[in-house]
């Protein structure tokens, strides 16, 4: 499944390790460092690409603003602060959202849900109403995500699977992950990407999607679980 590679930039202990913890346990999201200063982060950040900031205002050497301002790079930032006066000032670097600590799970949960509906607002204006091109028997087609049961490997190809029709592919199953909603589909095997509002039923073993039955990787039932209950 696509990802949104996150660091967090918190001076409290505590709440790093809330939004350490939340991270954890959110399907989309996977940490990549934690940092309890600006600098560090700052420094760190212009090297290193990521999807998306949690960023703390108020730390002991440079504030957060003066994270912003030094950095270029192309995502989404959310701020977690305990003092609601920045969040005009925050507003105007076009953060995608303010966390007013303490906040909940589900607070959390709705500010990477906004997140993750910004990026496929991004997709979709990319896109010629909000489909995917592929290439087909030397035919371009285009194909809507929400249409899409699943795909499948075949080598070098892959067969996406649709509600009205099946399409061979030349293409990797990583490079059309890449275009699929994040929050949307999810590559349960090495060989198979499902769409999970098409799920009907699922184990520990397989997913029922109409009448096939898809195997689910070990490594992916965490990550399975974790999405159906996110949505849930």
């Amino acid at each position: 499944m696509k990802t949104l590679h996150c660091a967090v930039v918190e001076d409290s202990k505590i709440h790093l390790k809330i939004l350490e913890k939340n991270i954890d346990l959110n399907p989309h999201l996977e940490l990549i460092k934690s940092f309890r200063n600006g600098k560090e982060a700052r420094d760190f950040l212009k090297l290193n690409p990521i999807n998306l900031l949690f960023l703390d205002l108020e730390l002991p050497d440079i504030n957060g603003f003066e994270v912003l301002e030094h950095l270029n790079g192309d995502f989404s930032t959310i701020v977690t602060s305990a003092n609601p006066n920045y969040a005009i000032r925050a507003f105007d670097f076009n953060v995608n959202d303010y966390l007013l600590k303490p906040f909940s799970l589900e607070r959390f949960n709705k500010a990477i849900h906004k997140v993750i509906t910004n990026i496929n607002l991004s997709k979709e204006i990319e896109t010629d109403e909000n489909s995917i091109l592929v290439r087909c028997n030397l035919k371009e087609v285009r194909l809507k995500p929400k249409n899409i049961l699943w795909v499948e490997a075949l080598g070098d190809y892959i067969k996406i699977v649709t509600q009205e029709k099946k399409l061979v592919v030349l293409s990797s199953m990583k490079a059309f992950m890449e275009k699929l909603p994040y929050d949307k589909f999810l590559r349960i095997h090495k060989s198979y990407i499902v769409n999970i509002e098409k799920i009907e039923m699922y184990n520990h073993a397989h997913v029922q999607v109409r009448d096939k039955r898809l195997p689910i990787s070990r490594n992916n039932n965490l990550a399975l679980d974790k999405l159906l209950n996110y949505w849930n």
